[in-house]
């Protein structure tokens, strides 16, 4: 669905970005619990890559039509490989889960997981905060 062009409106443009969001965070929650370390390591990601995605990778052909409320989003393959890659990096986590590999219970190894994780969700809040500031921009230069 991500890759073809299409015209949305306001919520479902946000449900991906927010959908993504809470299975992020519930995968932390299954793997590891509400535990300081991964919630922190998840939320530096999360920030860091939102930040980041907002300032510099914003979609100018992305447009926002105030009469209709409705987004024109073109396609693109980036949110199906960030999709892929989540659902890649869990299944490797959980092969190594059921083999009891040791090294899954390493703080080390648990922040980098969990800075993975809130990477690939920041990736999506920053295309949420964009489409957001996108709407907001359209709505002052038309009034």
């Amino acid at each position: 669905m991500q890759t073809r062009t299409r015209t949305v409106s306001r919520i479902p443009a946000l449900l991906l970005p927010g959908g993504m969001l809470a299975l992020s965070l519930a995968g932390i929650y299954s793997s590891f619990g509400f535990m300081l370390l991964p919630i922190a390591a998840w939320g530096l990601g999360l920030v860091a890559t939102a930040g980041i995605g907002y300032l510099l990778f914003k979609d100018k052909r992305i447009s926002y039509d105030q009469q209709t409320q409705k987004f024109f989003i073109p396609g693109s393959w980036v949110p199906f490989a960030v999709i892929l890659a989540i659902f890649f990096t869990k299944y490797v986590f959980a092969v190594m889960r059921a083999f009891s590999a040791t090294i899954i219970a390493e703080p080390t190894f648990i922040v980098t997981l969990c800075v993975i994780y809130g990477i690939f969700s920041g990736y999506f809040a920053s295309r949420a905060i964009n489409l957001i500031a996108r709407a907001q921009k359209t709505q002052l230069h038309s009034s």
